[in-house]
């Protein structure tokens, strides 16, 4: 039992990460003024409902809970920094709970919610009566046993014992070119912070000449320039391996230029079910939280590597994968270049940030493609704070004549337009959401509420029970992909061919009922609002039907050279 409790501060450090949103500008901390406490309420909320929920599934008491908390925690900073929390909070967490109170009161009664004037009480568990009343109770009680209550301001991230954590995710998070890349050509030898997972990685992080997608220097003849893994003389040749196998093969890089869908947004479900929590999902903590809490190399786009942990468990299946498979030339050659939070609002920032040379590298097959931000937001007035329709052509427009001027001549760019996002409502709306499942006592329809009332949900608009503003939320990102549309049948570039498709979510669905599955088996646990790894399964199937009917000439002849390539590389130098 001991070990589990490790999961409840590995999940204290991915909610700091969530006070600090990753958008295409640099984040900023929520604060508690944020209305009703915010994110910081949520956060507070949900952590001493799970303290309980483990106490109650394990048997452990309440004080057996805490006091073991931070054994599991690697010594250092991170465990300096439990036993500090332990210290400063856990007294009132142990009474609160022992009252029979839950996590929204408690978290009231330590300032991180509140009851802003004119609005609602926020509340995740089901509400006995009023909130407000019962942490009074409770705050006069535990001052009448002497007991200290912490002083919150801001949000957690002001509390001195959270700042030195908060500083390093922030950073992570507002991060979007590679920590480690010492000749600066945007690719880096390390998997995590914008390394390899993002972008194929460096084979020589000493020469910007070498990397991914050039062109080989020499033929490659002594050394592997464009890091393939394919280099040499063949003997009894004057031509080298890469003029003989890969010499006008077509070669096209795979890129995507997007949003948390491309990148792959998904927090463990076992991290927030203590059914399902054991000591191996957070083996990997520190690499999926230097990864922004994104899996872009098990993506539909860009995925390459099959997944054995605990936590994600499955294959991938990409369009970089099946372009591989056409021609093992372009092994390496993928970047994912997109960022949670992203729209057309800051979309050509984080274009920069794409690594290509015009002259000097292969063309790419791009996906451009942002599927929600335009229209979510967490605001009330949802509808007032959507991408107007003049800005979301022109950000369109503005980006991708940036393109033109980055792309090398011959690359294509897929352009889609806004997923309908009213699925997901439909989908969850009768299913029990990973945190009730101890009493069955919420659903998603209670954590879409909850997130609404706190003005922080991802998407206003659509995790909604309105039916009226999911259509209205809807009609209007139809109307942005219509124009989204228009500008790829008006519009020409010279280094790119430019077409566009829809967002097929709808396919996906029905095409996993028809496997015999069920709709919400395909949407990520933990938020309810992005699709998991059947989804992107799914989604690659359904993005490469669309370029084999509709664009044959954009993925090219099957390299005849393939097996040779296995053959006397094997598996190129791996990934």
């Amino acid at each position: 039992m001991k070990i589990l409790i490790f999961f409840t501060f590995s999940l204290f450090l991915i909610s700091l990460a969530l006070t600090v949103p990753a958008n295409s500008e640099k984040s900023e901390i929520k604060h508690l003024r944020d209305v009703n406490g915010g994110t910081n309420c949520a956060v507070c909320s949900i952590l001493v409902t799970l303290v309980e929920q483990i106490a109650i599934v394990y048997n452990d008491t309440i004080e057996e809970t805490l006091n073991n908390f931070c054994n599991y925690i690697p010594e250092g900073i991170f465990r300096i920094t439990c036993q500090q929390a332990i210290e400063t909070f856990g007294p009132i967490i142990i009474d609160g709970l022992y009252a029979k109170e839950n996590g929204d009161v408690i978290c009231h009664a330590m300032n991180f919610c509140r009851t802003d004037p004119g609005q609602p009480e926020c509340h995740i568990l089901p509400k006995k009566k009023s909130i407000q009343e019962s942490s009074f109770f409770l705050k006069r009680n535990l001052r009448l046993k002497n007991k200290k209550m912490p002083k919150i301001e801001n949000g957690i991230c002001d509390i001195s014992i959270f700042k030195e954590i908060c500083d390093y995710i922030k950073k992570i998070f507002d991060l979007h070119e590679p920590a480690i890349d010492i000749d600066k050509d945007g690719h880096s030898t390390i998997p995590t912070l914008r390394g390899s997972s993002w972008k194929g990685k460096d084979c020589n992080d000493f020469s910007k000449n070498i990397r991914p997608g050039v062109k080989p220097l020499s033929g490659d003849k002594a050394s592997d320039s464009n890091c393939n893994g394919i280099y040499g003389r063949a003997p009894g040749s004057n031509l080298t391996y890469e003029e003989l196998f890969c010499q006008n093969s077509n070669q096209l890089g795979v890129a995507v230029l997007g949003d948390s869908i491309s990148a792959h947004f998904s927090v463990p479900e076992q991290w927030i079910d203590p059914y399902k929590i054991n000591s191996a999902v957070f083996e990997h903590l520190a690499f999926i939280v230097e990864n922004e809490l994104d899996w872009p190399h098990l993506s539909a786009i860009t995925g390459y590597m099959n997944n054995s942990w605990p936590v994600q468990y499955d294959t991938t299946n990409s369009i970089y994968q099946k372009m591989l498979d056409r021609n093992r030339c372009i092994f390496r050659d993928y970047q994912n270049v997109a960022v949670n939070g992203a729209s057309t609002r800051g979309i050509q920032s984080i274009a920069q940030t794409l690594s290509r040379n015009q002259e000097q590298d292969f063309p790419m097959l791009l996906f451009l493609t942002l599927v929600g931000n335009d229209v979510c937001n967490g605001k009330p007035n949802t509808l007032d704070y959507m991408t107007k329709p003049d800005d979301y052509y022109n950000n369109l427009v503005s980006v991708l004549t940036y393109l033109d001027g980055v792309l090398p001549k011959g690359s294509h760019v897929m352009l889609t337009g806004l997923a309908n996002g009213s699925l997901l409502y439909e989908a969850l709306k009768e299913t029990v959401y990973p945190l009730g499942r101890v009493r069955s006592d919420i659903y998603y329809v209670d954590f879409y509420n909850y997130l609404s009332c706190l003005q922080i949900s991802p998407c206003n608009g659509w995790m909604t029970t309105n039916d009226t503003l999911r259509k209205l939320t809807t009609d209007y990102a139809m109307m942005l992909s219509k124009i989204a549309k228009n500008i790829t049948e008006t519009t020409k570039y010279k280094s790119f061919d430019l077409a566009y498709t829809n967002v097929p979510f709808d396919e996906m669905m029905r095409k996993w009922e028809s496997m015999g599955g069920q709709k919400w088996q395909l949407i990520e646990p933990f938020d309810g609002f992005h699709i998991n790894q059947i989804g992107n399964l799914l989604l690659a199937d359904l993005y490469w039907d669309i370029l084999v009917k509709e664009h044959p000439d954009w993925i090219g002849p099957v390299n005849k050279n393939n097996e040779q390539i296995r053959k006397l590389f094997g598996d190129q130098g791996g990934y």
